[in-house]
């Protein structure tokens, strides 16, 4: 397996766990609340990485901090409405495997960077076993305008995604064209203070989107003369289906948030910036697309929630994508 698909499946992993503690932070302390934490402590954390181990601020700034602006502020505010109408399982297939397709779209008719029909094919055969392990949950929902608004926020979200991610890998390979024509013999792979410096960059532009989004939710709150406290923290009831693991740990608001940064936005997204200074954005967003596999026996432990049947012909059918891209050299 490549360097940029392994870089492509962590990011799976851990944008399979994301969701999970999202949800328990939107229950808590609201959507665009817990957005704006998540964002925070990222910005934290990889503030440190990116002046320890990179350059702080780095080449391409702007497009790095638009493809945030895009991707973390407008995609995440949008995933984060879509938690509650959907659930963590549902809106990440929909996000994901949307994000797949109009990724590499995008990246092919702006960028010229084009796919084998081999990895068009394995490509497409994760995101048909994300959607068969994940169908169930489309057909169980109870609220068809719920349902609506959330499929809605889940595309806009995919969209955004789609986009920052094509911005990046653009920037990306800006750089590496101007480090070789700089002298630097370096492998991509060793190339930590560029990828530190990106993600960092990522995060200052979405921290910006989400400050603006909270300043004019809370004026517009304050005008209507609505509670200081979120309304979806007061009508959720944390403790209805969760199981033994989600009893278990802390139900803390810091908890969760901090959580959902640390496996999203530093190291989800990290692997994502790694994964794209190599992989063509469709095929990168492809086996990122199997979060939604790794966060059903997550989602299991920690809400309660049962795998359905189907589930496990769909980790097969992804499994041998993810063989098949390996094969045909990612």
């Amino acid at each position: 397996m490549t360097g940029g698909l392994l870089a492509a499946l962590t990011t799976a992993v851990c944008f399979g766990l994301a969701p999970v503690c999202a949800r328990r932070a939107v229950r808590l302390i609201g959507p665009l609340r817990a957005n704006l934490g998540r964002i925070g402590v990222a910005l934290v954390v990889m503030a440190v990485l990116a002046f320890a181990l990179g350059r702080g601020v780095g080449d391409r700034y702007a497009a790095f901090a638009a493809a945030g602006a895009i991707g973390f502020g407008i995609g995440g505010m949008a995933l984060f409405r879509a938690l509650p109408a959907l659930g963590a399982p549902l809106a990440s297939m929909l996000v994901e495997t949307i994000a797949a397709v109009t990724a590499g779209a995008l990246a092919w008719i702006w960028l010229d960077d084009r796919l084998s029909a081999a990895q068009v094919a394995f490509a497409g055969l994760i995101l048909v076993g994300v959607a068969l392990g994940l169908l169930p949950y489309v057909r169980t929902a109870t609220a068809p305008s719920r349902l609506r608004s959330g499929v809605a926020l889940a595309v806009l979200a995919a969209f955004a995604q789609a986009v920052s991610a094509v911005i990046s890998r653009q920037a990306l390979l800006a750089i590496q064209g101007a480090q070789v024509a700089a002298g630097d013999t370096r492998s991509v792979a060793a190339r930590l203070d560029v990828v530190s410096s990106a993600s960092f960059d990522r995060l200052t532009g979405g921290a910006a989107v989400t400050l603006v989004a909270l300043g004019i939710v809370g004026l517009l709150r304050k005008r209507r003369g609505a509670s200081r406290r979120h309304p979806d923290a007061v009508v959720l009831d944390v403790h209805s289906d969760l199981g033994r693991l989600g009893t278990a740990l802390p139900d803390r608001p810091w908890f969760w948030v901090s959580a959902n940064a640390l496996v999203g936005p530093v190291l989800g997204v990290t692997a994502l910036v790694w994964a794209l200074q190599t992989l063509q954005p469709g095929i990168a967003q492809s086996v990122a697309a199997m979060a939604p596999l790794v966060a059903i026996p997550f989602a299991r432990w920690l809400d309660g929630t049962r795998p359905p049947a189907r589930y496990y012909p769909g980790v097969i059918l992804a499994v041998a994508g993810l063989v098949g891209l390996a094969m045909a050299g990612g």
